[in-house]
């Protein structure tokens, strides 16, 4: 055989395979022959003939298999994934292109707490002398976060949270509203170099203890006068700064997602700022001073009635036992009336060396009434324009096998405790010891009966098995006061008691 002839030989070999390849495709992509005789029989004459391998058929068939079923259309539950390396984490699973420029991972917590109240009769939950019995024992679900966090475009941060927390039954003397699933957060935000412009459902800036997210927090529950006079989250848009040695963060919130359509809207501004005023990483030193601000013009309905035109929103500043478990309010069983606007500072301090840490914050609250309002009586005897109220804690930690807590400049809150010795690595897992006193002031109010005054204090024992798993213990001494319409004026209804609470908290 001449040069010629294998030449013309091969030629055609190859054009035959490339026709009956291209044959091949074409009856794989199409769906009513795909699954027709002829096609099998196709391709077992390909493989006989040697032109095409086994191979080379799954190959033909995973192509086909993500093809666009509606080309030009750009429908998007069709359309093919751009071919882009991608990278797949599986703890705390997050997908990401190699670029960095998209990424997207799944994160979710649940905390299963349980509380026993040692003394549960009397308490100062109702201001009567002989009533007042909550709960001697209870268990449940207080958080089931499931959310996912994003990137687009290398700029564009994005979140989808919600919470599938244990429901409150309805109470229409309380007022208290029906919690079940719900958004924890919402928003999307626009990365600077040095900040980020987030609009959405979210925190409003305000307290070291309240910008610490409830994974991070060293007790079940944060301190008294913090979870009573922190803001919630509410919708609103926020700048905060991304940078190494600082924070600072300034936002203008509304109020939360209502169905009721004759209610004027709530707005506030919050800002809060901190700095480490002395690091020292090499000796494992930190330090922390910040300072947040919180002002809220009440939301109100227009009721024309001896002359006035708002009836506001109730406001609610609330704190229970140390643990929601058991539900005994006492602080914030009865709520403001009103309120025209409230204006809440809270100061915070922290320092840690090694595995000692110390931690505080001081709060103040002023709250001011309109004489204006519907249900405002004009007595400012009985009926107050403005009160005044806050409270502080103190607290301190220390890991007895060494780790320390991970204080963060950029955000000036706390991130994860690293587990140095895992029980899924033969080890022991962290043990951390805490200690905490907390004051909450509730006296300055205009229902007489709405006066409470609280001291708590807490020892606590957590144990990390692994990073993302922490079993907590908090015993609690409460000593809590209110006024009470069976005493003459000046005196109280007195209550303490021994609660003991339990959490197991899990990530992922």
């Amino acid at each position: 055989m001449n040069a010629l002839t294998r030449v013309t030989t091969d030629w055609y070999a190859m054009a035959q395979a490339g026709f009956f390849s291209l044959l091949l495709v074409s009856a794989l992509a199409a769906p009513g022959l795909a699954a027709a005789d002829p096609t099998e029989d196709l391709v077992k004459k390909l493989l006989e003939k040697g032109l095409l391998s086994e191979e080379d058929v799954e190959a033909l068939r995973s192509e086909t298999a993500v093809a666009d079923r509606h080309p030009g259309m750009n429908y998007e539950p069709t359309t093919r994934v751009e071919d882009e390396l991608v990278r797949t984490r599986v703890n705390h699973f997050r997908v990401e292109t190699a670029d960095g420029a998209h990424r997207f991972g799944v994160r979710g917590r649940v905390m299963i707490d349980h509380a026993r109240v040692q003394d549960p009769f009397k308490t100062t939950d109702d201001d009567r002398l002989d009533r007042g019995d909550i709960g001697r024992s209870g268990t449940i679900i207080r958080r089931a976060r499931l959310g996912a966090l994003g990137l687009m475009h290398d700029r564009w941060e994005w979140q989808l949270e919600v919470d599938f927390r244990d429901p409150v039954t309805y109470d229409i003397e309380e007022g208290d509203d029906i919690e079940g699933i719900r958004f924890a957060n919402a928003y999307i935000a626009y990365l600077f170099e040095e900040g980020r412009l987030a609009v959405g459902y979210f925190k409003e800036p305000f307290s070291l203890e309240s910008a610490t997210s409830s994974r991070r927090i060293s007790f079940i529950e944060r301190a008294a006068p913090v979870d009573a006079y922190r803001p919630d989250r509410q919708l609103g848009v926020m700048y905060e700064t991304l940078r190494p040695d600082w924070y600072a963060a300034l936002g203008v919130f509304g109020t939360d997602v209502s169905r009721r359509r004759d209610v004027s809207e709530g707005w506030s501004v919050a800002g809060r700022t901190s700095f480490a005023p002395y690091m020292d990483t090499s000796n494992g030193i930190w330090s922390h001073l910040g300072v947040s601000a919180n002002h809220r013009n009440n939301s109100y309905v227009h009721e024309k009635s001896r002359g006035r035109d708002r009836d506001y929103d109730s406001v609610r500043m609330r704190t229970r036992l140390g643990t929601r478990a058991v539900d005994g309010r006492v602080i914030g069983r009865r709520d403001f009336e009103d309120v025209k606007y409230h204006t809440t500072y809270a100061l915070e301090a922290a320092y840690g060396v090694g595995p000692l840490s110390f931690q505080g914050e001081y709060l103040i609250q002023d709250v001011r009434r309109d004489a204006n309002a519907h249900g405002f009586t004009g007595d400012p005897a009985t009926d107050p324009l403005s009160l005044s109220n806050g409270g502080y804690y103190l607290q301190s930690s220390y890991f007895l096998t060494g780790e320390r807590r991970n204080y963060r400049v950029f955000s000036g809150d706390f991130g994860q405790t690293r587990v140095r010795n895992p029980v899924n690595r033969g080890g022991w897992g962290a043990l951390e010891l805490l200690a905490r006193y907390a004051y909450a002031d509730h006296t300055d109010h205009h229902d007489e009966r709405g006066e409470q005054e609280l001291d708590h204090y807490t020892l606590g024992v957590n144990w990390y098995p692994v990073d993302d798993i922490v079993l907590k213990f908090n015993a609690m001494y409460v000593d809590a006061s209110t006024s009470s319409r069976d005493l003459p004026a000046g005196e109280t209804k007195d209550w303490t008691s021994m609660v003991y609470a339990l959490r197991l908290q899990y990530e992922f």
